[in-house]
């Protein structure tokens, strides 16, 4: 028992007095229920009370002092057990005195049933035993006759008078020998009334004392306190907070061995000495099928050709039962994982596609076309199945190797090719050696002669070192060469080439394997020769003659000169642009003006057209001599030349003129008729004219 007393608030607190709480009186042992007296002393008693009520209000009026006081008392003391006095919650100066007006907290409070509490001075002791489990606390009011207020908490201790309880006495668990270890069965929980350490604190799995001890290890331990669901409504559970108890499998059953395990589970508490209480179990092993299919090897390896027809044996796979009947009877089939769903349309077959196992026999035949180079192997697992109730399963796989057939042409593939707008070109200045192309030659099919010896490893490669590349066409001007890789070559300029003479090679590619009988490959390669500027220009004439008569109008064209390139046509090479250049001076300047002493023809440069530039005087200039060039634009450029001589036509376009403006002469008078006695003369510009005239 600990009773302590304190003030609530700084100082004390002013409360009025209980209103509507039954009272007690100094001096008298009654309860509100009545129980001592009749009910017209009861009455007389509430009424009573009801004043004191009144007068107890009016003495303290808003002035009461309330005090808290704590007490505690074990539960199971027996009767009259002192428990406190209400005056420890007093001040010093207050606890003279007697008489206490008492106040229960509830109507239905079992105060002064469970404790004897003196009004006049303020002794509590217990009336009877004292239940925890049935009330933890008490708590009521007391008045001193000065006013003050003390409000008093009673609280029962626990005392550890409960031993843990199973719901049941005894169970009856049914397990499969086939439980793997790890297995949890749940057990129902026990309970304990008792609180805090003198609730179950822990179980124990106590096994029979006459039982030997096994060297693996005991079969069973009790998991408990962790997380889990709720017990089964077949194993009534508790409130414990070490729930769920399971019994934890910690290695296989095995029923020819033993039948039935007995076991005795032990709920405890904390209290000292502890508690116990007991669960006992039977546990029943049932028997199983407990003997799996045994495979005689541990995998299958077979080879089919990849050309097999469907229903063809691959290999036989066998495995036994040790059971009896049902039990070891066994059916064979591809496991359900591998095989493709009904209606699963066009996707990726898995291997089970392929093959099919028959159910009785263990024949695992072709199911489908093979195709080596699609998939070289295939990896199934197949299993045995017994015929038990629960049904045991053994898996082995089986790795099946396709054997290749030579079924596919080899392929050939242009890695590398100069090319210009996708066009394969070859310069006409490239080398003998110069490398123009690259190819590889690859055939899906497998090399026979490794396949043959590594049928047994499952292993398959490309045969590209077994296939033959040749070319044909080039008339010598390409040749292939092996490119170090096995299946890669190399073409190469082998001779001169020139575009002029052949513009364009079609070579074929043959690509052979070496199966029986042999497969091959044609490609056709066209490869043009790509343009130099190796060609100049060339004239039709060495000498262009032309005839232009004098009064031809500025612009007239005389002649057209014409020259050819045998370069690319439509490109730079052969694109050509023609000039003029004089050959002598066209006219004395110092006899003309400067104006008619200048070029008289030009020439059109994309043309070649020759064309008068200013009018032409014959009397001035009859001949002129002329250069013409031609000239490409490629680089380098490359030039030619070409002669060409126009003579100017007369025109009468000029009067007689008289040598002498005044001419004189003698004649004597006997000369004879007919005699000359005097000449004049005349000349005229145009060619081959002279006039004259005698007098």
């Amino acid at each position: 028992m600990s009773p302590c007393g304190r003030k609530m608030g700084e100082g004390c607190q002013q409360l009025g007095a209980p209103v509507g709480k039954p009272l007690l009186l100094p001096g008298r042992r009654e309860t509100p229920r009545g129980r001592q007296g009749s009910s017209g002393a009861w009455t007389q008693r509430s009424v009573l009370g009801l004043l004191v009520h009144v007068w107890l209000w009016a003495a303290t009026g808003s002035s009461a002092q309330l005090f808290n006081l704590t007490l505690s008392v074990d539960e199971g003391l027996p009767p009259d057990t002192l428990v406190g006095d209400i005056r420890a919650g007093l001040p010093p100066a207050q606890q003279e005195g007697s008489g206490f007006f008492l106040s229960e907290d509830s109507d239905d409070s079992p105060l002064l049933d469970d404790f004897h509490v003196h009004p006049d001075t303020g002794i509590i002791r217990t009336a009877r035993h004292l239940d925890r489990e049935r009330r933890d606390r008490y708590s009521f009011v007391a008045a001193t006759l000065l006013g003050a207020v003390v409000q008093v908490d009673i609280r029962v201790n626990d005392v550890n008078d409960h031993s843990p309880r199973f719901p049941l006495d005894s169970l009856q668990l049914d397990v499969s020998e086939l439980s793997p270890p790890g297995t949890a069965f749940r057990l129902p929980g026990a309970q304990d009334l008792d609180a805090g350490l003198f609730s179950t604190q822990g179980y124990t799995l106590v096994l029979p004392s006459d039982l030997p001890e096994d060297p693996a290890g005991p079969f069973f331990e009790l998991r408990y306190g962790a997380p889990g669901p709720l017990p089964s409504p077949l194993l009534p559970g508790s409130s414990s907070p070490l729930e769920p108890l399971d019994l934890v499998l910690l290695r296989r059953l095995d029923r020819e061995k033993v039948a039935v395990h007995w076991l005795q589970i032990d709920a405890w508490d904390g209290g000292r000495p502890r508690r116990t209480g007991s669960l006992r179990v039977e546990l029943r092993v049932l028997d199983e099928n407990d003997n799996p299919p045994v495979f005689e090897q541990e995998e299958y390896r077979a080879a089919v050709r990849e050309d097999a027809p469907p229903g063809a044996e691959v290999c036989r796979v066998r495995a036994t039962d040790r059971d009896l009947g049902p039990n070891g009877f066994v059916r064979y089939s591809v496991r359900a994982r591998q095989v493709p769903a009904a209606g699963s349309g066009g996707g990726v077959l898995g291997d089970a596609a392929y093959f099919a196992v028959e159910e009785l026999s263990g024949v695992v035949r072709v199911r489908r076309p093979l195709d080596r180079e699609a998939q070289a192997w295939h990896q199934l697992v197949v299993e045995a199945r017994d015929g038990g109730a629960e049904p045991e399963v053994a898996t082995v796989r089986v790795s099946i190797a396709v054997l290749d057939v030579n079924d596919n042409q080899p392929a050939i593939h242009v890695l590398f090719l100069t090319d210009f707008e996708g066009v394969a070109r070859v310069s006409e200045g490239a080398r003998p050696g110069d490398y123009v192309a690259r190819f590889s030659v690859s055939d899906a099919d497998g090399d026979r002669e490794e396949e043959d010896e590594g049928a047994g490893e499952l292993g398959v490669g490309l045969g590209d070192a077994s296939i033959s590349l040749s070319l044909e066409g080039g008339e010598g001007a390409f040749a292939l060469r092996p490119g170090g890789p096995p299946g890669v070559f190399f073409l190469c300029v082998e001779g001169p080439l020139d575009r002029e003479s052949r513009d364009l090679y079609e070579l074929r590619l043959v690509a052979t394997d070496a199966g029986s009988p042999p497969l091959s490959t044609e490609e056709t390669l066209l490869l043009r020769v790509a343009d130099l500027n190796d060609q100049p220009p060339l004239f039709s004439q060495q000498h262009y003659k032309a005839l232009v008569s004098e009064a031809a109008a500025p612009g007239t064209v005389v002649l057209w000169v014409s020259a050819s390139d045998a370069d690319e046509a439509g490109t730079d090479h052969s694109r050509l642009r023609y000039t003029l250049v004089p050959l002598s001076a066209p006219c004395n300047p110092d006899a003309l003006p400067t104006a008619e002493c200048g070029p008289s023809f030009t020439i059109d440069p994309e043309s070649g057209a020759i064309s008068t530039l200013r009018t032409l005087d014959r009397e001035v200039q009859e001949a002129v001599e002329l250069r013409v060039v031609a000239q490409d634009l490629g680089e380098p450029s490359l030039s030619a030349t070409s002669l060409v001589s126009i003579t100017v036509d007369d025109v009468n376009d000029n009067e007689p003129i008289f040598w002498r403006q005044v001419y004189n002469s003698t004649l004597a008078e006997h000369a004879p008729v007919g005699h000359c006695f005097l000449q004049v003369s005349s000349s005229g510009l145009g060619a081959n004219l002279k006039a004259w005239e005698g007098m």
